[in-house]
Protein backbone atom coordinates (compact mmCIF):
# COMPACT_ATOMS: atom_id res chain seq x y z
CA UNK A 1 0.00 0.00 0.00
CA UNK A 2 2.86 2.87 0.73
CA UNK A 3 4.66 2.02 -2.63
CA UNK A 4 0.45 3.05 -4.46
CA UNK A 5 0.88 6.30 -2.27
CA UNK A 6 4.37 7.41 -3.33
CA UNK A 7 3.19 6.30 -6.75
CA UNK A 8 -0.04 7.67 -6.68
CA UNK A 9 1.64 11.58 -5.26
CA UNK A 10 4.14 11.00 -7.85
CA UNK A 11 1.27 10.48 -10.18
CA UNK A 12 -0.86 13.29 -9.08
CA UNK A 13 2.30 15.88 -8.80
CA UNK A 14 3.32 15.03 -12.24
CA UNK A 15 0.06 15.53 -14.15
CA UNK A 16 -2.29 17.51 -11.82
CA UNK A 17 -1.43 20.72 -14.15
CA UNK A 18 -2.09 19.25 -18.13
CA UNK A 19 -5.21 16.74 -16.87
CA UNK A 20 -6.56 20.27 -15.07
CA UNK A 21 -5.54 22.49 -18.94
CA UNK A 22 -7.41 19.34 -20.46
CA UNK A 23 -10.62 19.67 -18.30
CA UNK A 24 -10.23 23.39 -18.78
CA UNK A 25 -10.77 23.38 -22.68
CA UNK A 26 -14.05 21.45 -22.09
CA UNK A 27 -15.47 23.43 -19.58
CA UNK A 28 -13.81 26.77 -19.59
CA UNK A 29 -14.31 26.96 -15.85
CA UNK A 30 -10.76 27.06 -13.90
CA UNK A 31 -12.41 25.68 -10.67
CA UNK A 32 -14.41 23.42 -12.19
CA UNK A 33 -11.58 21.34 -13.74
CA UNK A 34 -9.96 21.53 -10.81
CA UNK A 35 -12.89 19.84 -9.33
CA UNK A 36 -13.23 17.40 -12.22
CA UNK A 37 -9.24 16.33 -12.11
CA UNK A 38 -9.42 16.29 -8.19
CA UNK A 39 -12.69 13.74 -8.63
CA UNK A 40 -10.36 11.83 -10.89
CA UNK A 41 -7.89 11.25 -8.19
CA UNK A 42 -10.02 10.48 -5.82
CA UNK A 43 -11.90 7.72 -7.84
CA UNK A 44 -8.43 6.22 -8.33
CA UNK A 45 -7.32 6.45 -4.88
CA UNK A 46 -10.47 4.75 -3.58
CA UNK A 47 -9.98 1.96 -6.42
CA UNK A 48 -5.98 1.55 -5.80
CA UNK A 49 -6.22 -2.13 -5.08
CA UNK A 50 -8.28 -2.82 -8.49
CA UNK A 51 -5.54 -0.41 -10.54
CA UNK A 52 -2.58 -1.91 -12.09
CA UNK A 53 -0.05 0.29 -11.31
CA UNK A 54 2.27 -1.63 -13.85
CA UNK A 55 0.38 -0.08 -16.44
CA UNK A 56 0.64 3.55 -18.16
CA UNK A 57 -2.62 5.34 -16.09
CA UNK A 58 -2.18 8.69 -17.97
CA UNK A 59 -4.36 7.59 -20.93
CA UNK A 60 -7.00 6.29 -18.17
CA UNK A 61 -7.07 9.59 -16.38
CA UNK A 62 -7.40 11.28 -19.62
CA UNK A 63 -10.16 10.01 -20.66
CA UNK A 64 -11.75 9.86 -17.24
CA UNK A 65 -11.26 13.89 -17.20
CA UNK A 66 -12.40 14.09 -20.53
CA UNK A 67 -15.93 11.80 -19.46
CA UNK A 68 -16.20 13.86 -16.30
CA UNK A 69 -16.22 16.81 -18.29
CA UNK A 70 -18.69 15.75 -20.49
CA UNK A 71 -20.93 14.62 -17.75
CA UNK A 72 -20.47 18.28 -15.99
CA UNK A 73 -21.35 19.71 -19.38
CA UNK A 74 -24.48 17.65 -19.98
CA UNK A 75 -26.15 18.41 -16.38
CA UNK A 76 -28.62 20.36 -16.33
CA UNK A 77 -27.26 22.45 -13.23
CA UNK A 78 -24.48 23.67 -15.52
CA UNK A 79 -26.17 24.18 -18.48
CA UNK A 80 -29.48 25.77 -16.64
CA UNK A 81 -26.72 28.61 -15.39
CA UNK A 82 -24.46 30.96 -16.59
CA UNK A 83 -22.86 29.21 -19.15
CA UNK A 84 -25.40 29.02 -21.36
CA UNK A 85 -24.25 25.39 -23.13
CA UNK A 86 -26.61 23.70 -25.41
CA UNK A 87 -26.39 20.38 -26.79
CA UNK A 88 -24.32 21.63 -29.62
CA UNK A 89 -21.59 23.03 -27.36
CA UNK A 90 -21.31 20.00 -26.10
CA UNK A 91 -20.99 17.85 -28.57
CA UNK A 92 -17.94 20.50 -30.53
CA UNK A 93 -16.41 19.76 -26.70
CA UNK A 94 -16.17 16.47 -27.01
CA UNK A 95 -15.36 16.12 -30.48
CA UNK A 96 -12.69 18.43 -29.56
CA UNK A 97 -11.59 16.74 -26.39
CA UNK A 98 -11.56 13.63 -28.55
CA UNK A 99 -9.66 15.12 -31.22
CA UNK A 100 -6.74 15.83 -28.44
CA UNK A 101 -6.64 12.41 -26.69
CA UNK A 102 -6.67 10.75 -29.91
CA UNK A 103 -3.09 13.41 -30.68
CA UNK A 104 -1.99 12.21 -27.20
CA UNK A 105 -2.69 8.64 -27.61
CA UNK A 106 -0.65 8.22 -30.59
CA UNK A 107 2.21 10.45 -29.67
CA UNK A 108 2.39 7.82 -26.58
CA UNK A 109 2.33 5.19 -29.02
CA UNK A 110 4.74 6.67 -30.90
CA UNK A 111 7.17 7.12 -28.25
CA UNK A 112 6.50 3.41 -27.14
CA UNK A 113 7.53 2.29 -30.61
CA UNK A 114 10.59 3.71 -30.75
CA UNK A 115 11.41 2.45 -27.43
CA UNK A 116 11.11 -0.81 -28.38
CA UNK A 117 12.64 -0.57 -31.92
CA UNK A 118 15.76 0.88 -30.43
CA UNK A 119 15.97 -2.03 -27.54
CA UNK A 120 16.38 -4.22 -30.28
CA UNK A 121 19.68 -5.56 -31.76
CA UNK A 122 21.75 -3.47 -34.51
CA UNK A 123 20.79 -6.37 -37.26
CA UNK A 124 17.47 -6.88 -36.14
CA UNK A 125 16.17 -2.93 -36.21
CA UNK A 126 17.89 -2.48 -39.23
CA UNK A 127 16.17 -5.48 -40.90
CA UNK A 128 13.10 -3.88 -39.31
CA UNK A 129 13.71 -0.22 -40.11
CA UNK A 130 14.29 -1.40 -43.93
CA UNK A 131 11.46 -3.65 -44.41
CA UNK A 132 8.91 -1.17 -42.35
CA UNK A 133 10.36 2.47 -43.78
CA UNK A 134 11.70 2.08 -47.24
CA UNK A 135 9.35 -0.82 -48.09
CA UNK A 136 12.04 -3.18 -49.35
CA UNK A 137 10.93 -6.38 -49.91
CA UNK A 138 12.90 -9.51 -47.88
CA UNK A 139 15.03 -10.68 -50.83
CA UNK A 140 16.21 -7.24 -51.44
CA UNK A 141 17.04 -6.37 -47.47
CA UNK A 142 18.58 -9.88 -48.03
CA UNK A 143 20.76 -8.63 -50.98
CA UNK A 144 21.35 -5.14 -49.38
CA UNK A 145 22.90 -6.55 -46.24
CA UNK A 146 24.27 -9.74 -47.62
CA UNK A 147 21.96 -11.78 -45.19
CA UNK A 148 19.89 -15.22 -46.20
CA UNK A 149 16.04 -14.34 -46.89
CA UNK A 150 14.92 -16.28 -43.92
CA UNK A 151 17.24 -14.40 -41.71
CA UNK A 152 15.37 -11.50 -42.72
CA UNK A 153 12.05 -12.96 -42.12
CA UNK A 154 13.87 -14.18 -38.63
CA UNK A 155 14.60 -10.52 -37.99
CA UNK A 156 11.09 -9.14 -38.34
CA UNK A 157 9.56 -11.72 -36.67
CA UNK A 158 11.32 -11.31 -33.31
CA UNK A 159 10.65 -7.27 -34.24
CA UNK A 160 7.16 -7.78 -34.36
CA UNK A 161 7.05 -9.62 -31.41
CA UNK A 162 9.38 -7.74 -29.31
CA UNK A 163 6.70 -4.80 -30.22
CA UNK A 164 3.10 -6.74 -29.93
CA UNK A 165 4.92 -7.47 -26.19
CA UNK A 166 5.83 -4.22 -25.30
CA UNK A 167 2.60 -2.73 -26.43
CA UNK A 168 0.32 -5.11 -24.96
CA UNK A 169 2.23 -4.99 -21.64
CA UNK A 170 2.13 -1.10 -21.56
CA UNK A 171 -1.93 -1.22 -22.67
CA UNK A 172 -1.71 0.29 -26.19
CA UNK A 173 -2.98 -2.75 -28.28
CA UNK A 174 -6.03 -2.43 -25.82
CA UNK A 175 -6.78 1.32 -26.95
CA UNK A 176 -5.98 0.74 -30.33
CA UNK A 177 -7.76 -2.43 -31.42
Amino acid sequence: MENHSAYFQQLFRDHYEPLCARAFQMVHDRKASEDIVQDVFLALWERREEVDFDRPLLPLLFVAVKNRAIDLLRSKKWRGGESGLDELDVCIRTLVADHIEEEFQLSQLSEEIDCCISGLSEQCRRVFLLSRTTGLKNREIAERLNISVKTVEKHIGAALSQLRLRLSRSGFLRLFL
